[in-house]
């Protein structure tokens, strides 16, 4: 635990994908057998201008101790910037893996375009920034929501 939490430490301080990952909670505790860390209470991350508030945040390490998913659950409020888009909204979990570029948002999704004042309420969300492709899941009782403003005609 204590090799793991040195280590955690050593690569929490130094560059991660362009921007220092910061991270505070209430309680912070390791598993050296699993490669993860766990944050929990009043948990907020920062990378950049990206940032996540929520119950839980759990960082998930490969063996060279590099961050490979991050996951953020319990009454997820994020707000983020991603490819010149302002993103806004809440969430019952996230889920981004910086090597891939993916978000899996999941439980009554509200995402916020800023930038196009467009706005998205479903059960889930998926969005590859890679490929620009989205995945927009509603459930039963409640179908996916878009909300969206078009330009006038002339």
């Amino acid at each position: 635990m204590k090799k793991f939490f040195i280590y955690f430490i050593i690569f929490y301080s130094i560059n991660i994908f362009a921007d220092i990952v910061d991270i505070k909670a209430d309680h912070f505790y390791a598993s050296d057998i699993s490669n993860e860390a766990y944050f929990e209470g009043n948990a907020q991350i920062k990378q950049g201008t990206n940032e996540f508030n929520a119950s839980k945040i759990v960082v998930f390490f490969n063996s060279k101790r590099k961050a490979t998913k991050y996951k953020a659950s319990g009454s997820v409020k994020f707000d983020l910037i991603e490819k010149n888009i302002h993103y806004r909204g809440q969430a019952g979990s996230v889920v981004y893996a910086p090597r891939s570029s993916k978000y899996h948002f999941s439980g009554n999704v509200v995402l916020e375009d800023l930038t196009n004042n467009r706005t998205i309420k479903a059960q889930t969300v998926s969005l590859d920034l890679k490929t620009g492709l989205a995945d927009i899941k509603g459930g039963k009782k409640r179908p996916v929501h878009f909300r969206f403003e078009i330009e006038d005609r002339k």
